[in-house]
């Protein structure tokens, strides 16, 4: 039974690529996957290792070493306090929140990705906090401490009542999170996966 290994970058959830597996295997029942979400840089680590045969991660910095195609795109969201704007509020500028700290949700050896992310490729110009996990970040939002974010698609999956979801504004406009699936080789599975995935993303 041939197998395809798959890291995907944990911050993005599974809800789709659960969909795309299920999918998936009514074409190729034949075909194992195997799912396994992990850091930003860990799952570039495993593509170039030839550990994984494809990486689903944010497009960030340009990675050379490997072939990718856009599968879609999801809207980024400023989780803040409940009440902290007006009800009827949806969208804020990133620069509103500049004076709030923005904690970086990720595991100690992630933080470095990720505040790459958020402070030179997003311009996020917030001080920074590490937490562990969002139920960690949501506790100390809900507590007034300042926000964290996500994408629409994650954010949706937060049930607490004492967050707000607002989606966030670089100079007016929507600030997205591009999605990605990076191989270094293409096969006929590989390129089913793909092409799923872009109807799902």
């Amino acid at each position: 039974m041939k197998k395809l290994r798959i890291a995907y970058f944990n911050q993005l959830g599974r809800r789709q690529l659960d969909r795309i597996v299920d999918q998936f295997k009514q074409k190729h029942s034949d075909v194992e996957i195997e799912l396994i979400g992990m850091g930003h840089d860990e799952a570039f680590d495993k593509l170039a290792k030839n550990e994984v045969d494809l990486a689903i991660s944010d497009l960030r910095d340009d990675q050379l070493d490997f072939k990718k195609e856009i599968l879609g795109q999801e809207a980024v969201m400023a989780i803040l306090q409940k009440g902290s704007y007006p009800s009827g509020v949806q969208m804020i500028n990133k620069d509103d929140l500049a004076d709030l700290t923005c904690f970086i949700v990720a595991k100690p050896e992630e933080e470095a990705a990720e505040l790459h992310l958020f402070k030179d490729i997003y311009q996020i110009r917030s001080p920074f906090i590490a937490s562990n996990s969002v139920e960690e970040a949501a506790l100390l939002v809900a507590s007034g401490s300042g926000y964290f974010l996500m994408n629409e698609a994650t954010a949706s999956l937060i049930s607490n009542d004492t967050l707000q979801r607002l989606f966030l504004l670089s100079n007016g406009q929507q600030m997205w999170q591009k999605i990605a699936a990076f191989y270094t080789n293409e096969d006929a599975v590989i390129k089913d996966f793909i092409l799923l995935a872009k109807k799902v993303y």
